[in-house]
């Protein structure tokens, strides 16, 4: 059976007014489309049952476990931004909901972390516990599992004003046939 043209007829109840509108349309030159049904999956984060907050690196991303979700309030669709801040002589990862800079939070609790800010993150561990940052509504700290790298600190001495009055004893441990030298010439 080939339909060549169809009549349709709409029939609208006003709800304010109680008025009944009929529209009637011909429609012509059917083609039959088969449309395979597609489905739509949901992905919810699965529930890891870990009541502390805590951040996965992952490859290309970043991911909130339920617990941290919980403690930041951030729902999907918001824009969360990853940066750091330095504090005197140490750098403090930290995310905050920033809808200007921000990436995208998914339904699965993930966030893209890529590039140069990745790397950066990747210094400070794979697992982050997530806390609230002191004095900053909204900022949550990022506490790594890696130890943090010593500060290249050097302890340079107070200058020595009267030599005499210091022990230093340049000769101590050094004889003679211990120094040598060569001279060509």
């Amino acid at each position: 059976m080939e339909i060549q043209s169809a009549k349709l007829i709409i029939t609208i109840v006003d709800e304010t007014t109680g008025e009944i509108i009929t529209r009637e349309a011909t429609l012509g030159d059917f083609k039959e489309v088969t449309k395979k049904a597609t489905t739509t999956r949901t992905r919810k984060p699965k529930d890891d049952g870990d009541p502390t907050p805590k951040v996965f690196l992952l490859e290309g991303k970043v991911q909130l476990n339920n617990a941290a979700i919980e403690l930041t309030g951030w729902e999907p669709e918001m824009k969360i931004d990853i940066r750091f801040e330095k504090r005197g002589r140490t750098t403090i990862p930290f995310m905050l909901e920033d809808p200007g800079k921000g990436n995208r939070l998914t339904k699965t609790n993930t966030i893209s972390c890529r590039g140069s800010r990745h790397d950066n993150l990747s210094d400070y561990g794979t697992i982050f516990e997530v806390k609230p940052y002191e004095d900053k509504d909204g900022w949550f700290k990022l506490i790594g599992n890696k130890p943090k790298p010593e500060d290249d600190i050097v302890d340079i001495p107070e200058e020595i004003t009267n030599p005499e009055e210091e022990d230093l004893d340049i000769d101590k441990g050094i004889e003679a046939a211990d120094i040598s030298f060569d001279l060509d010439i």
